[in-house]
């Protein structure tokens, strides 16, 4: 009699637990989900691609295709005392269930790559790839399927939402990392930097910050560092809308891509979303949160908001792969508004539109390509600098001698696996045809005269002096004229035996140029009559 009262209490105490307790700790997790920074490093992994006998790191891919090969590998410590099991589904809308062997799993402690690694090729149909790590356990990996094909639309959007937010999360690591580096070694140049590196990432700068004492400049630009994303209209009305309505309205979502290559999106909204929409699937056995990827070369590092837990509700980490679609490079701007000198040292090419060429691989193998005298084409290989505002040319290829005065450069390169062309250049080369005074120069003696140089490469002159004999050098101002001649006015006291000479110095010549300009030599006065012989 005892052993069936027994039998009964302890079977009414495990459906109290499972009503009451377990469903409580999942709702603290999913709170834990919408409020907490993602500060807490998760484990890791390491993503290849292969296209068309190409392999390149995850973070150099911007979107996957129909046939892609993918090498997923967990990266976990030698000292991991938990093992995790590694699945892999693909998505193909919110309406549409994915078959079942879509869905993989790898044992990560096996000693065989085949056993511990994921080997996938992405199927014809296939829109997402998300993937899930979640402690060994009995079943998970069926019970993880089946919550994947019998809710496809929360996957669908948790998938676009973090792929979105781990972008989002790059520019900030970005802009950070540079405010940081800057505050440790000079902070005096914030104010002129941290302008420049919120526009090119497209974040938000509190101004207020750059009146602040020096020391304290680069702490104060960093406060509240997930809202320095900024958002956009159309991804706000998604983020409002969803955190309003009831969770089955809101899991009724589209596959569209995401749109903007970083540009304003709902950081911490869409994150919170995430939260809310795995919060209403959890159960007493597992608990999903949600994961940013940081991807570093071929590494993708999991930055978690809520400690995973390895006890019932076991936590399934969630982490998004990129979108599988066409590639789609970004509509680069120039902001280039006059000739740039291309023989300066730090040649800086400004642009505009595409933040994530700062803070992704994304686009590589970036050259701007210039055709010689001979028409023979040269490239130039480039670097995006987030802190410069555009692409600053590299000098490790050296400018043959013949490439001089006007030339157009064409940006281009690679976004992802697509070949990449960028918005053109106008540049200036030092050398050639030597600077001289336009035909019919004649300075006047006793007043300021204008004078009009014409050579090759304006925007190359560095400065202009006039020496006569052995008098000190006097710097003079100019004034550009179209592309080829200059405009400066030459003060001549007087006459005399030293003839006038301009000094011009060109950026990337040792030495300056000497220009003799013409000066009119006053008449020579009449000898006086004499008076007749007596």
């Amino acid at each position: 009699m005892r052993t069936c009262h027994l039998r009964a209490y302890l079977l009414g105490l495990s459906r109290l637990l499972s009503v009451t307790v377990l469903p409580a700790l999942a709702f603290s997790q999913v709170q834990a989900a919408e409020s907490g920074p993602f500060d807490l490093p998760g484990p890791g992994l390491r993503v290849t691609v292969e296209r068309h006998g190409i392999t390149l790191p995850i973070d150099a891919v911007p979107a996957l295709a129909a046939g892609d090969q993918l090498s997923i590998q967990a990266d976990m410590p030698k000292d991991q005392g938990t093992n995790f099991l590694l699945l892999s589904a693909f998505l193909r809308g919110a309406t549409n269930p994915p078959p079942r062997d879509w869905i993989k799993t790898a044992e990560t402690w096996k000693r065989k790559d085949k056993d511990k690694n994921l080997s996938l090729k992405v199927p014809e149909g296939a829109k997402q790839l998300v993937l899930f790590l979640v402690p060994e356990t009995g079943g998970a990996s069926d019970a993880i399927s089946d919550t994947v094909r019998g809710r496809p639309g929360e996957f669908v959007r948790a998938t676009q939402a973090l792929n979105q937010a781990s972008l989002d999360r790059s520019r900030l690591d970005a802009f950070m990392g540079a405010i940081q580096a800057q505050g440790n070694t000079h902070p005096e140049f914030l104010r002129t930097l941290a302008p420049v590196l919120a526009r090119s990432l497209s974040m938000k700068l509190n101004e207020g910050c750059l009146d602040r004492v020096i020391a304290r400049q680069a702490s104060c630009l960093l406060e509240d560092r997930e809202s320095l994303v900024l958002p956009d209209m159309h991804s706000s009305s998604v983020a409002e809308t969803l955190a309003g309505a009831p969770t089955d309205l809101a899991l009724q979502l589209s596959t569209t891509r995401e749109a903007g290559y970083g540009y304003y999106t709902p950081y911490i909204g869409v994150v919170r979303d995430v939260a809310r929409m795995f919060g209403a699937f959890s159960n007493p056995q597992f608990n999903y949160l949600p994961a940013l990827s940081i991807r570093r070369s071929d590494n993708v590092a999991l930055l978690l908001n809520a400690a995973p837990s390895f006890q019932k509700p076991k936590s399934v980490l969630v982490a998004a792969m990129p979108s599988i679609e066409a590639d789609r490079p970004p509509q680069l701007r120039s902001l280039q508004q006059e000739p740039i000198c291309a023989s300066r040292q730090d040649v800086l090419l400004p642009v505009d539109g595409a933040p994530l060429i700062y803070s992704t691989s994304y686009a590589r193998n970036m050259a701007i390509r210039i055709t010689a005298a001979g028409g023979k084409t040269i490239d130039l290989p480039v670097e995006a600098r987030a802190d410069r505002g555009g692409y600053v040319l590299k000098r490790d290829r050296a400018i043959p001698a013949d490439v001089s005065g006007n030339v157009t450069a064409a940006l281009h390169g690679f976004w992802g696996f697509k070949q990449f062309q960028g918005p053109e250049f106008s540049l200036q080369f030092a050398g050639g045809e030597p600077w001289q005074p336009v035909d019919g120069t004649l300075l006047t003696p006793g007043r300021d005269n204008s004078v009009t140089l014409k050579g090759v490469a304006p925007a190359c002159i560095a400065g202009i002096s006039l020496s006569r004999g052995k008098s000190k050098p006097k710097a003079l101002s100019w004034e550009v004229r179209g592309d080829n001649m200059l405009s400066l006015n030459v003060p001549v006291a007087g006459g005399g035996p030293d003839g006038l000479v301009l000094q011009i110095k060109e950026y990337g010549a040792s030495e300056p140029v000497n220009v003799p300009l013409p000066v009119a030599q006053p008449a020579a006065l009449p000898a006086p009559e004499l008076p007749p012989a007596m």
